[in-house]
């Protein structure tokens, strides 16, 4: 009985996909996200080989069982407190069922899905919807992660909910565009205070972006766009400084250099990054900061594998690289709005992973970490992965030429 909401839930994330009309009519895309999500719930029936992601289920739990409704109260304000007694609210309404809580995780994969194609739609990349769908709910790593009782699924959907409403505000100005966004930021910074600090820039800089974007040169002058958007952005600024949120670029360098060095002091394990951050000069910001984003976002090199788990962790990296170059790639190529739209992915993503890269000791939990920004990659890298391996098959099958096909998308969507 105890698992019955769990079971529930299972049945209930295969009719998500069916309540919006754009994605019920491309039954390929559907298909393609209930095969991704057997293989998210398979993960879940195996969840006794992952007990570090049962943590967050057993504070739940203890929650959940306490006489009277409980707020568990942390001194590291990291974000996990908010996570676990959202887990024990659930628990101690439908039931202490760690097949139920890894359930909801799941819950937030398929919603991720769903938002994730409502993305493409908007940068009119339709013809690869399958494929986009395919890359992000196929990544090992991500399966697993998003499968069990872990923040990262749900901070992937509120990343991804916020660069939907960050986009549509682009698109269609309006106050309700901003509230959703401004909701979207503050779920996410609910589950990680790096991620608070990070959500008051990504709120300036989507404010930045939406309110002069072209669409808004005919209803407003300049001056007002101007005024708008500074007042706007102060009241954000100092929002967040009273709630202890702001962060300057040097303070966050320095908090990052803090938190990795004692990460790396007492766990000295085989995954540790080499590359240790130098803030005593400039000249060792500059050096050794490109090279710690570098390693945290493609190790482990090959010199450096050693048994199957690093052989998958070099795989996802390599994928990444290459996902990320094609996207880099597409940004250079288009023009217009969409270079501005893939311009301001770019940003979103890799400032995020930067943000990640200063707190990481090593490649172990990097590989967690990349779980919440992967599926903004895939989003920018896949189309042009795609068609990459349509002219590679053509090349070598002597089938029809697909050669043409990127310039072709390239005019499209311009």
């Amino acid at each position: 009985m105890y698992d019955l909401a769990g079971w529930l839930l299972l049945l209930f994330s295969f009719s998500i996909v069916l309540m919006w009309k754009s994605i019920r009519d491309d039954a390929k895309v559907v298909h393609a996200i209930w095969f991704c999500l057997v293989l998210h719930h398979a993960v879940v029936f195996m969840d006794v080989y992952f007990p570090d992601a049962s943590t967050f289920h057993w504070n739940g739990v203890y929650l959940a069982a306490s006489p009277e409704p409980e707020w568990l109260h942390s001194d590291s304000h990291d974000g996990s407190f908010n996570y676990i007694n959202s887990l024990g609210f659930l628990y101690r309404a439908l039931g202490a069922s760690l097949f139920f809580g890894e359930e909801l995780s799941v819950l937030a994969f398929v919603l991720s899905c769903v938002v994730l194609v409502k993305l493409v739609d908007h940068l009119d990349l339709r013809r690869f919807r399958v494929g986009i769908v395919l890359f992000f709910g196929l990544l090992p790593s991500a399966v697993i992660f998003r499968s069990v009782t872990l923040r990262e699924s749900w901070q992937a959907l509120f990343l991804l909910l916020f660069v939907y409403w960050a986009i549509r505000l682009r698109k269609r100005p309006g106050i309700l565009n901003v509230l959703f966004l401004l909701m979207s930021a503050f779920c996410m910074s609910l589950l990680h205070h790096g991620l608070a600090r990070y959500a008051v820039y990504l709120i300036v800089i989507s404010l930045y972006w939406s309110i002069f974007s072209h669409r808004m040169n005919v209803r407003f002058p300049r001056s007002v766009r101007v005024l708008f958007a500074g007042l706007l952005i102060a009241c954000v600024i100092i929002s967040s400084q009273k709630m202890g949120l702001f962060m300057t670029l040097g303070e966050a360098v320095e908090k990052g250099t803090e938190l990795r060095r004692s990460l790396l002091s007492y766990t000295d394990v085989r995954t540790n990054f080499s590359t240790v951050l130098d803030t005593s000069s400039v000249r060792g910001i500059v050096t050794t900061v490109p090279m710690t984003f570098v390693e945290y976002m493609f190790a482990p090199y090959p010199w450096q594998v050693e048994n199957v788990k690093d052989i998958n962790a070099l795989l996802e990296s390599m994928l990444r690289f290459v996902l990320l170059f094609f996207a880099v790639f597409l940004w250079r190529r288009f023009s217009g709005e969409v270079r501005s739209y893939y311009g301001f992915l770019l940003i979103v993503v890799l400032g995020m992973e930067f943000v990640w890269a200063l707190g990481t000791a090593n490649w172990g939990t990097a590989t967690r970490h990349h779980v919440l920004g992967y599926g903004i990659i895939v989003l920018l890298g896949a189309p042009g992965l795609i068609l990459f391996m349509r002219e590679l098959h053509s090349r070598i099958f002597g089938r029809r030429k697909v050669s043409g096909e990127l310039n072709e998308q390239m005019r499209h969507m311009s």
